[in-house]
C-alpha cells in the first residue's frame, strides 16, 4: 500500500524549470511537454483582494426571485 502511495505522489509532481529561449524552442516541438508562462503580473492578480459585487445588479431581473442562488 504504501508502495503504491509513493509512486502515485511522484505522478502527481511538478518539475518547473527555468529556460533559454534555444532549449523552449526545441521542447516546444515534443508533444509529451506541456510549457506555459507565468509572470509577476499573473502572480499579483491572483493574489490580490477580489471585489465583491451586489448580484441583483449583474443578475436579469426576471431572475431576481433567485437571487440566494448567487449569493
Amino acid at each position: 500500500m504504501q508502495e503504491t502511495k509513493d509512486n502515485l505522489s511522484l505522478l502527481n509532481t511538478l518539475d518547473i524549470y527555468i529556460i533559454r529561449a534555444t532549449l523552449l524552442a526545441q521542447l516546444a516541438r515534443k508533444p509529451k511537454h506541456t510549457i506555459f508562462t507565468v509572470t509577476m503580473a499573473n502572480i499579483k492578480k491572483a493574489l490580490a483582494p477580489k471585489k465583491h459585487t451586489n448580484p441583483a445588479i449583474k443578475v436579469l431581473v426576471c431572475h431576481h426571485k433567485h437571487l440566494e442562488v448567487f449569493l
